[in-house]
């Protein structure tokens, strides 16, 4: 496989770990009893992403738990996407364009967060990751089925899962509970707005 591929590919990873902190948002607002799925203090959270067919790849999701801020880093691909849990919105900043992108590649995050309402959660037993324990849940819905480790102050250390737009496996190798400032969930202010297929930003990120 070519590289643009390879830097597509990362672009719809960096998602997945977003759609997954999205899945939590939608989740929490199910009858009790479910486990809490989303950080009480700010946190960040270093996984290894694993998908079908493609090398492992290394993530750091940040979180603002006043605000529900996430910022999820690819240094592999350069970028990093921002996003707004409460409304659902995410943006995808690409520091060597100087430019925050729309992509369709982000088009049906709300959705999707919106369809995870009404997962049913099955306590599987404890794990351990990262140094922490955690509560293993399986989670069903009508979008997919997962498995799902969580902390007891909500941060996810694994999570192992599958939907219609495929299968994906995430693994906290480390977390940090620091305080993160604000100004790292916002793109820079003389950063350009511009639009992108898919298939025109992977070229651009592939450019030397």
């Amino acid at each position: 496989m070519n590289n643009i591929g390879v830097n597509n590919t990362g672009v719809r990873a960096a998602r997945n770990i977003l759609v997954l902190l999205g899945l939590c948002v939608g989740v929490s607002a199910v009858a009790a009893p479910i486990p809490r799925f989303l950080p009480n203090r700010d946190v960040a959270v270093t996984y290894q992403l694993n998908l079908p067919g493609r090398d492992p790849q290394t993530y750091l999701l940040r979180y603002d738990a006043a605000d529900q801020l996430a910022r999820i880093d690819s240094p592999a691909q350069h970028l990093f996407i921002l996003a707004n849990l409460p409304s659902g919105q995410a943006q995808l900043v690409v520091p060597a364009l100087h430019a925050v992108v729309d992509t369709p590649d982000f088009s049906g995050i709300a959705q999707q967060i919106e369809n995870a309402r009404g997962a049913q959660f099955t306590p599987l037993g404890s794990g351990h990751y990262a140094g922490l324990r955690c509560q293993r849940y399986r989670i069903t819905s009508r979008d997919g089925e997962a498995q799902a480790c969580i902390t007891p102050n909500g941060v996810v250390l694994q999570f192992d899962g599958h939907n219609r737009h495929g299968a994906a496996e995430a693994t906290a190798i480390s977390v940090a509970f620091t305080p993160q400032p604000g100004e790292e969930f916002s793109a820079p202010a003389d950063f350009a707005n511009i639009h992108l297929s898919p298939g025109m930003l992977a070229a651009l990120l592939q450019a030397p």
